[in-house]
């Protein structure tokens, strides 16, 4: 049996909802899958009732973006509490900065004669995590690029003169939010991000996963992360990174992590609850005997 841990919905810039993505699993014989939008958990509710319904368990999961000096890292988070109070607002707080760089680099555009409307992209979007993809498909459809790759290869990739960074969390910050929220923290398809320098760094922040099963990776990729996650104590995770149609129609199940390692991630949750259960028992205990 199989998984698929990393799936955008209509919520973020996928173009499947929530029902789509169930049929999906079932036709590709996923049993566990987890719905990872970016920075938006709005989607995860629909996601399980829709789940329950055929059989597919659905895992609440997250993609938080976060940046460094060469720009942005993402950091998947699984098994997180999506109504948790602090959480829902620091989400708010993201999603306001990505409206704020997408109006910089609407501004940017219009500096290289593309002319479109900022509220009229707004208007496009329909959910509160707007994405330089939902950018990139809006300047198709009014014509000034053909593709979806013309349009980050000429505008909005990094680099690309209307590129404008997303200046939200350091890695450490994105991990920590996950964590607060019961989360368990791994990094997203690092063979496309390259900055394994920075995987020590993210472990002590308390980073517990390698996405070793990408779409996006080679072999070279997935038998190298592997490895780290042997040397380096760390669970193995996978998934399609499927946008549905937006993007490079990469669909469900291109990148299949085995049933196992969905296992391990239980049980590493599992631990970590036992060791809050025991640590808030000692200090109710302290407590009582200094009253």
């Amino acid at each position: 049996m199989y998984a698929d841990l990393h799936i955008h919905t209509t919520y973020s810039d996928g173009s499947f909802p929530p029902a789509v993505i169930i049929r999906h699993a079932v036709r590709n014989n996923l049993k566990i899958i987890s719905i990872t939008d970016h920075d938006s958990v709005d989607g995860i509710a629909a996601s399980i009732e829709e789940g329950e319904k055929s059989g597919v368990e659905v895992i609440p999961g997250i993609e938080i973006s976060t940046t460094v000096d060469t720009g942005e890292i993402h950091i998947l988070g699984y098994f997180i509490d999506y109504t948790d109070e602090y959480f829902l607002k620091s989400l708010k707080r993201i999603q306001e900065i990505r409206v704020k760089r997408m109006s910089v680099m609407v501004d940017k555009l219009k500096t290289v004669a593309v002319d479109i409307d900022f509220d009229e992209l707004i208007g496009y979007v329909s959910n509160n995590s707007i994405c330089r993809l939902h950018l990139a498909h809006f300047l198709k459809k009014k014509g000034f690029v053909s593709s979806v790759y013309e349009a980050f290869d000429r505008y909005i990739g990094s680099g690309k003169p209307a590129y404008e960074k997303m200046n939200a969390l350091t890695p450490e910050e994105g991990i920590e939010l996950i964590s607060n929220a019961g989360g368990i923290s791994v990094l997203a398809h690092p063979g496309l991000t390259r900055r394994d320098d920075l995987i020590d760094v993210m472990i002590y922040a308390g980073l517990r996963g390698l996405e070793v099963y990408h779409s996006g990776h080679s072999e070279e990729d997935t038998n190298r992360y592997f490895q780290m996650t042997k040397d380096k104590g760390l669970l193995v995770t996978g998934g399609s990174d499927c946008h549905g149609e937006k993007k490079l129609n990469i669909m469900m199940g291109r990148a299949k992590l085995p049933i196992q390692y969905v296992d391990r991630l239980k049980d590493e949750v599992s631990n970590i609850k036992f060791i809050n259960q025991n640590e808030n028992i000692k200090g109710m205990s302290q407590s009582s005997k200094t009253i």
